[in-house]
């Protein structure tokens, strides 16, 4: 549904943000796949979105399920 790289926005609003990896997508990076095991256990599943933007020259982060942000349009 989603690739690394496309910019998407939660569904209710907010800033515009950057996918920069997907849950279950890097599963050869040993560090990524724990990772993505805590991230399971939290709840999210393989599918679901880690997203980057910026507040002012702050880079933020965060994780979303994909159900929860739609891609934005493009130009």
């Amino acid at each position: 549904m989603f690739q690394v790289g496309d910019i998407v926005q939660l569904k209710s609003g907010g800033p515009k943000m950057t996918v920069y990896r997907i849950i279950g997508h890097d599963n050869d990076n040993n560090r990524t796949g724990m990772e993505d095991n805590v991230l399971k256990m939290a709840g999210y599943k393989d599918g679901d979105v880690i997203c980057q933007w910026f507040v002012r020259t702050k880079t933020e982060s965060g994780t979303y399920k994909s159900e929860m942000v739609e891609k934005c349009e493009t130009k």
